[in-house]
């Protein structure tokens, strides 16, 4: 396991442009929360294709290194990962995103604790999520990108908020509690499988830089740009042109998963 994980280690700094060592302080875990989202896309396409998402350390080099983005289970599996062998103190935690009455826990994220504070990193959430980690603190307000971020807290869970222009919206909410590896398998055996899943029911690639955050979804490329959002709406025959041209993949002619479905399926 070590080694597999030294293996993990190396290949994700060399991805990130980043070389050892890095001290486990919190000017390290910005610097690699910040190169993560601009090297990695976040992207549903190995279940869209029909793969399987596998989370041992194996499976991770070959494939969310590899392919050069995931989603939420992989990216923060990886991160993970990388901060423990870089000395950091890490929380696994598993909230809950999307509409109220179908949540369930379908989304992990970090917590890092850092110099006896606890902060929360997820570099898992798409184009919409954190740029850099921030504090867990209740009413906390950190402004990244031209969006700001807030915490609410009420008796069970964290709730995390973002807000743009005069628009608020809600990303997910989580306990501090600690969840075992077991529990990301389930979690993330749920999120990829369940035919209810918004991942296997839409396609979506999401890249997140210091300058723009991009969001292409079978119908709409949403672009926010110092937190002002535009939303372009596209034919679904561009999909495969602007994924090249967007964000350099190719999809290939095979119909993906969602493509497939038949029109009640879709939602």
């Amino acid at each position: 396991m070590k080694r597999q994980t030294g293996m993990i280690e190396e290949i994700y700094l060399r991805k990130l442009g980043l070389v050892l060592p890095l001290a486990p302080v919190i000017e390290t875990l910005r610097l690699i929360h910040v190169a993560h989202l601009s090297a990695f896309t976040f992207d549903n396409l190995e279940i869209q294709r029909g793969g399987t998402i596998r989370l041992d350390p194996e499976s991770l080099v070959q494939g969310f290194l590899s392919r050069g983005g995931g989603y939420c289970f992989e990216h923060n599996t990886v991160l993970a990962t990388v901060l423990r062998e870089l000395g950091f103190e890490v929380r696994v935690l598993l909230g809950r995103a999307g509409p109220r009455e179908t949540r369930a826990l379908n989304h992990m994220l970090l917590r890092v604790d850092v110099g006896g504070e606890p902060w929360i990193a997820d570099t898992g959430f798409g184009g919409e999520g954190l740029l850099e980690p921030i504090p867990l603190r209740e009413n906390v307000r950190v402004a990244q990108g031209g969006i700001e971020y807030t915490f609410h807290r009420d008796e069970h869970h964290w709730t995390l908020m973002m807000h743009y222009g005069e628009r608020s919206e809600f990303l997910y909410e989580f306990a501090d509690a600690p969840h075992t590896m077991g529990d990301i398998e389930i979690a993330n055996y749920y999120t990829a499988t369940h035919d209810s899943s918004i991942f296997r029911r839409t396609l979506t690639i999401q890249r997140s830089t210091g300058l723009e955050r991009i969001i292409l979804r079978p119908s709409v490329v949403t672009r926010y740009i110092d937190g002002a959002r535009t939303d372009t709406a596209i034919d679904p025959s561009q999909l495969r042109a602007l994924a090249l041209e967007l964000f350099g993949i190719e999809l290939g002619e095979t119909p993906l998963l969602f493509e497939s479905a038949r029109p009640a399926d879709k939602g």
